[in-house]
C-alpha cells in the first residue's frame, strides 16, 4: 500500500465505525499544512507560512492550498498567518475520505434523508487500529519519532482527538510535549520541530475564529 498523506491519516482517525466522525474535522486543514511542510512546499517564519514551491503537483487539494497561499502572499511573497489556511480548508474532510475509499481504506455509502443525498464513510478497522497503535507507541516512547509522526502526534493532541482515541494520562502528556516541539529527538528535522508548535497553535486559532464567526 502506498504511504498515506498526513491529512489522509488524520481523517482515518476522525472517522468512527458507524460512519460518523469526530467534531474536530475542522482541523483537517492543519493536517494538510503539515503535509505541505513535509513536502518542503512551505516553511514557517515564526507562526506564519512562507511559500517555497507553488509549482503544480497534480494533487488537487495540494494545488488548491498552494494557490490560496500564493494569492495571500502576493507578489512580495509575504508570510501568511497559518490560521488563514486552516480555516479556509476546514471543510475538506470528504476530499480525503474519498481518497481513502479509492485506496480501499474506507467504505463509501451514499445515503438520503428527506430526499437529500449525503455520504457516509466507514473506516477500515484494521488500518485505523494500526494507526492508533502507532501513535500509542510514540506516546509510550516505544517508537522513535520521525517527521510525519511528530506532526500527526501533535495534531492528535491539539485537536483533542487524543481523548477520543483512549490514550491514558501519561500518553497524553507525551503528545502534549510533542505538540510544543519539545524532546523530538534527532530523527526529526529542525523545520518540522519548529512547525509542530506553529501548526497546532494555528489550528486552535483557526477553530476559535470559526466558532466566533470571524
Amino acid at each position: 500500500m502506498t504511504a498515506l498523506t498526513l491529512p489522509e491519516e488524520f481523517v482515518l482517525l476522525l472517522q468512527k465505525d458507524n460512519g460518523s466522525y469526530y467534531s474536530t474535522s475542522d482541523y483537517v486543514g492543519a493536517a494538510e499544512l503539515g503535509e505541505l511542510v513535509l513536502r518542503h512546499r512551505v516553511e514557517f517564519v515564526g507562526k506564519k507560512i512562507r511559500v517555497l514551491d507553488a509549482s503544480p503537483s497534480g494533487i488537487d487539494w495540494l494545488d488548491e492550498s498552494m494557490a490560496f497561499l500564493a494569492r495571500k502572499a502576493g507578489s512580495a511573497n509575504k508570510p501568511v498567518a497559518a490560521p488563514r489556511l486552516v480555516q479556509h480548508r476546514r471543510s475538506v474532510r470528504k476530499v480525503h475520505c474519498a481518497a481513502l475509499a479509492q485506496r480501499g481504506l474506507m467504505r463509501h455509502e451514499p445515503k438520503k434523508a428527506l430526499f437529500i443525498p449525503y455520504d457516509k464513510y466507514f473506516p477500515d478497522t484494521a488500518a485505523r487500529q494500526a494507526l492508533v497503535a502507532e501513535i500509542r507507541a510514540v506516546a509510550r516512547r516505544e517508537r522513535e519519532l520521525d517527521n510525519r509522526l511528530a506532526l500527526l502526534a501533535a495534531l492528535v493532541h491539539a485537536t483533542g482527538l487524543v481523548r477520543s482515541l483512549g490514550l491514558d494520562r501519561a500518553e497524553r502528556k507525551r503528545l502534549k510535549e510533542i505538540s510544543k516541539g519539545e524532546q523530538l529527538g534527532q530523527a526529526v528535522e529542525a523545520v518540522v520541530a519548529a512547525a509542530t508548535a506553529a501548526i497546532t497553535a494555528g489550528a486552535v486559532a483557526a477553530t476559535t475564529a470559526s466558532a466566533g464567526g470571524s
